[in-house]
């Protein structure tokens, strides 16, 4: 059974742990996911998908992060949705985007819960 946190500081550190896991060569990649949506972290890259709404939020969410940048070639190569965000920054900056991500871009409420995994 994968891990899960259900309060913030628990899902950070959950998201941490997990990217750091798979930095050091454990996995492929890292995924988070809720009962409603996924994403990935594989090579300091995010891979999500988003709505119309949600992309407008996610560039709000990327203003805050100005290490965070859009990948466009491969964005403009996936199905329409799909974002793939460079995310060349430690586990903990990583961590507090994608918490950000489910909150604000996903909407998701303040006591979510949070699987990791690494495949």
């Amino acid at each position: 059974m994968a891990p899960e946190a259900d309060t913030e500081r628990d899902r950070l550190a959950l998201i941490t742990e997990t990217i750091a896991a798979h930095r050091t060569g454990d996995s492929d990649r890292a995924v988070f996911e809720t009962d409603t949506r996924r994403l990935e972290y594989a090579d300091r890259t995010i891979t999500l998908s988003v709505g119309d709404g949600e992309r407008e939020r996610l560039d709000a969410v990327l203003s805050s992060f100005p290490v965070f940048k859009i990948e466009q070639p491969a964005t403009r190569k996936a199905p329409t949705g799909t974002v793939h965000v460079a995310a060349i920054a430690d586990p903990k900056h990583s961590a507090d985007f994608i918490e950000r991500v489910f909150r604000e871009v996903y909407q998701h409420e303040t006591g979510y819960e949070l699987r990791a995994d690494r495949a």
